[in-house]
């Protein structure tokens, strides 16, 4: 089984704002307090999760984000904030410095016109001023985007305002039901044909130009399918190991598989009655997870399960150019074709590695948590044959003076 990698906290539904794209604002549900919150970092750290993401509605609605997002840093965990932007002021900057955020993801929708209507009037302005703070302070920034048919001719403007205010990355997402109460305006958003098209020639310029400007992205697998995604198409990734290594948790606790299955009434449990720890290892669990694996993926083309999709494409990608390759009779010609595939690749290996470590940490930092994770499953296995207390302990302070000292002779 593999371990669980991140907790995708949704800590409030309310927001400032009602975005066109978006009705969790209008869904009441009660929400956990500060030391409930606290408790579920805690366990999911005991899981092995290197990344704690904080969204809503609004995060920063809530008084308490900072304290969470420091108490997530004290257990080892990367922590990043998914904004609208619009209450991140220079004083909330200088407070998410101090508690030592990795990460503020901050949605810009198009051009002014574009987002304000999304979003609500003076909005573009305050997110771009949110970047700029960011910036300011050092805070690393990823411009994050609803792909809708509002303002799919927009993303090149999109990959503007990121060069421009310093971001390191911009997210794509398709727009998605699950945000919506109801289905009665699905059509508002979806594409039709002519302009699939036309949105498959912007998201091959759009990954061009993130190359040129060193800004990471999505994958270009993930991205090259939002076209027909938008356009009606059902996508089914041959596996997803989100159900495995992600955890989404709603505001009043209750844990799912994934957010799509969430929708779907595949409760796992309330962390506030049982835990994240026991929900996380339960049978329950396990058994909702196999039962969607072998009933098969219902096709979302959501941001957070992006990496899904990377892997197939990619083979997809080099066979395809050792197909052309093999045309080619002039052995120059080969080699100068070869050097640029595996240029391009490196690009985009060092991309990926910093938009990866953003999220996840250094490779220092991920060492030292899957010795953590090692040292967990252990633990694990001895409390579950029960032997004496004593001699756990006494194995516990063993297992922890081996791992200092290998991490000191690094």
């Amino acid at each position: 089984m593999r371990g669980l990698k991140e907790v995708i906290l949704s800590i409030t539904n309310r927001c400032n704002l009602h975005c066109r794209m978006c009705d969790i604002p209008l869904g009441s549900v009660g929400e956990l307090p500060f030391e409930e919150w606290q408790k579920v970092i805690h366990d999911a750290s005991r899981l092995g999760a290197q990344t704690v993401v904080f969204s809503g509605g609004e995060p920063l609605i809530r008084q308490d984000i900072f304290d969470l997002v420091k108490y997530a840093k004290n257990n080892n965990m990367n922590a990043c904030i998914t904004s609208n932007g619009t209450l991140l002021d220079e004083v909330k900057a200088v407070k998410l410095k101090e508690c030592g955020v990795n990460v503020v993801n901050i949605s810009i929708e198009g051009t002014k016109e574009t987002h304000d209507s999304l979003r609500g009037a003076g909005s573009f302005d305050k997110a771009i001023s949110a970047l700029n703070y960011l910036r300011n302070n050092r805070i690393e920034s990823t411009v994050a985007s609803t792909v809708s048919r509002y303002n799919y001719t927009d993303l090149l403007f999109i990959l503007e305002v990121a060069k421009d205010c310093g971001a390191t990355t911009v997210r794509l997402q398709p727009f998605n039901l699950i945000f919506l109460q109801n289905d009665s305006r699905m059509n508002e958003f979806f594409i039709n044909e002519d302009q699939a098209r036309k949105l498959a020639e912007i998201i091959s310029k759009f990954i061009d130009t993130a190359k040129e400007y060193k800004i990471a992205t999505n994958p270009a697998s993930y991205l090259s399918k939002i076209s027909g995604y938008l356009n009606g198409k059902k996508l089914y990734p041959s596996s997803c190991g989100a159900l495995w290594y992600s955890c989404p948790i709603n505001p009043n606790g209750d844990v799912f598989p994934c957010w799509i299955e969430g929708a779907n009434n595949n409760l796992v449990g309330n962390v506030a009655r049982d835990g994240l720890y026991r929900l996380w290892l339960s049978e329950k669990r396990i058994k909702i997870v196999n039962s969607i694996i072998k009933r098969g993926c219902s096709g979302c083309l959501m941001s957070c399960y992006d990496e899904v999709f990377d892997g197939q494409l990619s083979k997809e990608s080099v066979i395809k150019k050792a197909k052309k390759l093999s045309k080619i009779t002039d052995y120059k010609k080969v080699m100068n074709k070869v050097y640029q595939f595996f240029n391009s690749q490196v690009t985009n290996l060092k991309l990926r590695y910093r938009y990866y470590i953003s999220y996840r940490g250094s490779v220092w930092r991920l060492f030292k948590r899957r010795a953590t994770g090692i040292f967990n499953k252990a633990a694990r296995a001895n409390e579950k044959s029960r032997p004496d207390k004593d001699k756990i302990l006494s194995e516990i302070i063993k297992a922890k003076a081996r791992i200092n000292k290998e991490v000191r002779a690094l």
